[in-house]
Order: structure tokens, then sequence, then C-alpha cells
């Protein structure tokens, strides 16, 4: 994707939604009992909101490793969006040396927030070299 492509990504994102975008990043969902590679999607915090975007897509690397035969049905896509106002608490990983160094790349963190009157979380990763944890701090009070 070109650089004028990826502005016009967020500038249509922002335009749909009525949201600003203030933070995002390359990142993973992982499923409550799904299997332990999660889904990989876009995080983005805008100022009303936490959003996980999947997009479930066949690309070349993802059929490397899986069999030759099709699934009958597509997966589906995952789409999680939690206004700000509901968000409970966010659990880092660790920041220690011996973290950074033997941890994964893309270090998770869990997410707690209120619908229908109960509190659930989620287990999310996000590249590092973003500062969407940081902007996930605020949005949470810490």
């Amino acid at each position: 994707m070109q650089n004028e492509d990826v502005g016009k990504f967020w500038r249509d994102f922002e335009t749909e939604t009525g949201e600003k975008v203030e933070a995002r990043a390359i990142g993973s969902y992982f499923e409550p009992g799904g299997d332990s590679q999660g889904l990989w999607g876009l995080l983005v915090l805008t100022d009303a909101s936490f959003r996980f975007k999947h997009l479930p897509s066949e690309n070349w690397i993802s059929a490397l490793f899986k069999s030759h035969r099709r699934s009958s049905s597509p997966e589906p896509a995952v789409d999680i969006v939690v206004p700000r106002a509901d968000l409970v608490s966010l659990e880092e990983p660790r920041h220690g040396l011996a973290a950074r160094l033997f941890g994964p790349a893309f270090p998770r963190f869990s997410l707690s927030w209120r619908t229908a009157g109960e509190e659930v979380s989620g287990s999310f990763a996000a590249d590092p070299s973003s500062d969407f944890l940081r902007g996930l701090r605020k949005a949470v009070g810490r």
C-alpha cells in the first residue's frame, strides 16, 4: 500500500466512524479457547472507542501452512468495538530486560470492559514500536 492509499484508508475510516484516530497498531486478538496464534488485524484507539478489526483473507503465507483441502465455511470476520467509557482495566506485560529479550515480539496485554451489564476481557498483542499501549493506558485512566 502506498502512502497516499494509507492516508486515504484512515481518512475514510474517520469519516465512516465519525471518530478521530488517536493510536493504531498491527496486532492480534486471542479468542478464549482458540488457537494460541491469534487473529491478526488492526488495533485502533479513537477519541470514542477501542477497536480490533480482523478481516479474514487468504494470502500466500497462510496458504503454505494450510492443508490443500478448502474449508467449506469461510473464516468469520472479527470486529470488536468498545466505547472508551466502558473500558475497565488494562493488564500489561512485564517490562524487564529478560521479558524484552526472551518474550514474544508482540507482547500480550489484557483489556477488560463492561458490556450488557457484565465485565468481559480479551487478550491482545500490539506492535511494541507503536504508541498504541501508551494511548490505551490513558484511555483506561492509568
